[in-house]
């Protein structure tokens, strides 16, 4: 029979080699989200006219899209949605004055659906069409996903 001591051994390595692999898989994926923002940054600076960058979403629906919000060289504000297979001029470009706030879109939702939680805001680009993705919990807790078109 095997030993209290040599469970309680077996035990805890199972344990350190789980937790040891969560932690590695959690460092991965925020690896990937820093170096796609990073890429992201660079390619609206250099080839999509931006002069700074304010704000950076990920997301993730049929295709992949970084989006990123920034100033071009006159002041006005736009947004960039660049594909995760970024190819010739599969770049889109927006004012972001002509979409709807992310404001205007949190009245929205909390008058529609008055969520306990909203979990995440973020523009997306969906059937190419720009979007505003919205996440959040409804009273019994399940999480909702609910999009919104960018245009106004």
């Amino acid at each position: 029979m095997v030993s209290l001591k040599k469970w309680t051994i077996i035990i805890v390595t199972i344990l350190l080699i789980s937790t040891g692999y969560v932690v590695a898989s959690y460092l991965v994926g925020m690896d990937y989200k820093k170096s796609a923002e990073e890429k992201a940054t660079t390619i609206a600076l250099n080839q999509g006219g931006l002069v700074t960058v304010d704000e950076y979403y990920l997301y993730h629906g049929d295709e992949a899209y970084s989006v990123v919000v920034g100033e071009d060289e006159e002041g006005v504000e736009q947004v960039l949605w660049i594909p995760k297979d970024l190819k010739n001029n599969s770049i889109k470009k927006m004012r972001f004055n002509e979409g709807i706030s992310k404001e205007e879109i949190l009245n929205k939702v909390n008058r529609e659906y008055q969520p306990i939680e909203i979990v995440s805001v973020k523009i997306g680009m969906k059937n190419d069409n720009p979007i505003w993705e919205v996440t959040h919990k409804d009273k019994k807790g399940n999480l909702i996903y609910t999009d919104y078109d960018f245009k106004k």
